[in-house]
């Protein structure tokens, strides 16, 4: 049986254990704010919806059409599903913001693909994503990332 070609587009993330250890260390860089990680990441804090357990996820800042959000398929998005209040530490300041998650794949793909068009594909794992074709990938491939590996953005508004 031959092996099926990868998917045009795949979502990266680091191995658990390279995040248990480097968490902590950026966590504690972001909240001092200066230079640095602090450019390009952030830390959401929020609590779960069932079991009020705290979070506080570094994550990639991303500005869509203006807005700050993040790109995300992480499990702990569908604590913001249907809208939270969070807070959100940016350059070292905590910020109360509204989180909103946006999951639907048409929606996504739209945004996956105007950041990457914004960033360029060469760039598309700050997104959290691979490309593995040597083209921009097309809305519908980006469509189908999106349902298969659970893409989403999480869109951040001052309170």
């Amino acid at each position: 049986m031959k092996n099926s070609p990868k998917p045009a587009v795949t979502r990266t993330h680091p191995p658990k254990l390279a995040m248990a250890l480097v968490n902590p260390i950026m966590r504690a860089l972001l909240r001092r704010g200066k230079g640095g990680p602090s450019e390009h990441l952030m830390i959401l804090h929020f609590a779960g919806r069932q079991s009020g357990k705290q979070y506080d996820v570094p994550v990639a800042q991303q500005r869509l059409d203006g807005r700050l959000c993040a790109f995300t398929n992480s499990g702990w998005r569908v604590n913001l599903r249907g809208g939270a209040d969070v807070e959100v530490t940016l350059r070292g300041r905590r910020v109360p913001m509204r989180a909103e998650l946006e999951e639907d794949p048409r929606t996504v793909a739209a945004a996956y693909d105007r950041m990457i068009r914004a960033v360029g594909v060469e760039n598309a794992r700050r997104l959290g994503i691979s490309v593995n074709v040597d083209r921009a990938p097309t809305l519908e491939e980006l469509a189908e990332a999106v349902e298969r590996e659970g893409l989403s953005i999480v869109h951040l508004t001052p309170r």
